[in-house]
């Protein structure tokens, strides 16, 4: 497993300058080129009846933007070239996700990276961000970055499971990234355990702890010997309410500097909403999470 090309998804924000550093570190690591990326989201007035003037305005309004976004982009190359880092800046015109999912797959990237702003409770619950639809519909690994350390060093990578088949695609992406950068790899299993439980008697809670730390160990097993080597592997079981807290608290208290985990495409009227782990744990992680679709 390698990463040859990455595609930077740049808006101007903070947060994607902050995506920035982690694409010149693994850029820098693999020896791979970026793309960097920007797109301008033109306003489809085709179906309205307006005047020549407007249209013009609009036209030259869009000619402003592209110019200005190709000077910045442009800017970005040559601070990046001096690094000794291959790199091509473009911009596109259209829907930013959809932009960024056909660039990723006309330009056979590794690995996508992008900024990720925080949401507010109503966004949270609606499909409203450009990363939030670039994570449903990416076929590679999509890595968000919202916040990150002064000084960014991966020595510990948290690998989140719930010990599905459907998880394995990350989870050797995350021996990759523990070998490649000779960072510490905790699988970590959180046990979504009420309260509750915790007066129930017969020892339930620690049980269903040994059963989990078993699991842990015979998943670490199963990985190929050759992808192991070299990994120093530490296997966690916790309890929590709910997953998502439990994996987020984990990585803040356990001071995780980048979090690997599975996540899912989903069909229908639920891709409205963000109601999975995946989800959850990008929206309020400490650190940077890389977010695999799932094989």
């Amino acid at each position: 497993m390698q990463i040859k090309k990455i595609l930077w998804a740049s808006d101007g924000s903070k947060e994607s300058l902050e995506a920035l550093k982690w694409v010149v570190i693994f850029a820098t690591r693999y020896g791979a080129k970026i793309t960097a990326l920007n797109v301008i989201e033109s306003p489809n007035i085709s179906p309205l009846k307006v005047s020549d003037d407007l249209k013009r305005d609009i036209s030259l309004i869009d000619s402003v933007m592209g110019k200005r976004e190709a000077r910045r982009l442009d800017g970005v190359h040559k601070v990046l070239r001096k690094k000794g880092i291959k790199v091509e800046a473009r911009v596109a015109r259209g829907a930013p996700p959809q932009e960024i999912v056909n660039a990723a797959q006309s330009h056979a990237v590794d690995l996508i990276a992008m900024g990720k702003r925080g949401l507010t409770p109503w966004r949270k619950m609606l499909l409203g961000s450009t990363t939030t639809a670039v994570l449903r519909e990416a076929h590679v690994p999509v890595l968000t970055v919202r916040r990150t350390a002064r000084n960014i060093a991966v020595k510990k990578i948290l690998f989140p499971t719930a010990f599905s088949p459907a998880e394995n695609a990350a989870l050797a992406w995350a021996f990759e990234f523990a070998r490649k950068f000779g960072a510490v790899l905790v699988l970590l299993n959180v046990m979504e355990v009420h309260k509750s439980y915790d007066a129930a008697k017969g020892g339930f809670v620690g049980r269903l702890r040994d059963s989990a730390s078993e699991k842990l160990h015979a998943m670490a097993e199963a990985v190929p010997i050759q992808k192991r080597k070299g990994v120093n592997l530490v296997a966690k079981v916790t309890a929590f309410p709910r997953a998502w807290s439990g994996i987020v608290n984990f990585g803040r208290d356990q001071n995780i500097d980048m979090i690997v985990m599975s996540t899912r495409a989903r069909k229908g009227v639920p891709r409205l909403f963000l109601g999975s782990v995946a989800a959850a744990v990008i929206e309020e992680a400490p650190c940077p999470v890389i977010a695999v679709p799932r094989g």
